[in-house]
């Protein structure tokens, strides 16, 4: 599974007039070349100019799979978002590890990129939206506005709703002729509350080579 780069499709946005609760967020059902990925997404901290936001990827096929990843993006009023550091967890039994910004800034070189998912006003959304529609997912009938995002070969579509804040998203489809790794879809499932981040910033320790070798072999494959 090439998980470090579908993260960044789904980043929050606060162009959208969510309020933002330390511990709330959302659980996915994601699909990608024939495999079924459990995903959470929740906002591990968060404080007036900055807010970290956490993934969870779980999956329990013949090779089960953990790893949790958090990003801590600046948010500096109608100025744009940046994401200022991230850190990854490879298991519940190992600290967490320090991703240099060459390495997550690697991941976006490719395709829809990291920048056309972080709003910092409304008008900057504007421009992608398809229309409002009903939505039909495992979950229910969810009322959602579509937007599309085209780049280099790659067409995201995804459905955003504020009745599912704060995370907002319902489902995204991403589909590449180009590269296989890029086509994938993700739905929601439920909602979550007070979940308690794995990842502790402050105790990070610097990435091991192991880690690093892993990372940046699953991003020379994309």
């Amino acid at each position: 599974m090439k998980i470090l780069s579908l993260l960044f499709l789904v980043a929050t946005s606060p162009a959208l007039s969510f309020t933002f609760t330390k511990g709330d967020g959302s659980e996915f059902k994601m699909k990608t070349k024939g495999e079924t990925v459990d995903l959470s997404i929740y906002i591990a901290d968060v404080s007036k100019q900055n807010m970290h936001v956490e993934f969870y990827f779980e999956h329990s096929g013949v090779l089960p799979v953990q790893m949790w990843q958090q990003f801590e993006m600046h948010l500096s009023g109608k100025s744009a978002i940046k994401v200022k550091k991230g850190y990854v967890k490879m298991n519940p039994y190992s600290p967490a590890e320090v991703m240099g910004p060459s390495l997550f800034n690697k991941v976006n070189q490719n395709g829809v990129q990291l920048s056309d998912f972080l709003f910092s006003q409304q008008a900057d959304i504007d421009g992608s939206f398809v229309g409002d529609e009903t939505v039909e997912i495992a979950a229910g009938s969810i009322i959602a506005k579509h937007y599309q995002k085209k780049n280099k070969g790659q067409t995201v579509d995804f459905w955003i709703a504020d009745t599912v804040k704060p995370i907002g998203l319902v489902k995204l489809i991403s589909k590449s002729e180009k590269k296989p790794s890029h086509n994938y879809e993700i739905e929601l499932k439920s909602l979550l509350k007070n979940v308690q981040p794995m990842i502790k910033p402050k105790a990070a320790v610097p990435m091991t080579k192991e880690t690093r070798d892993t990372l940046t072999s699953n991003l020379s494959k994309q």
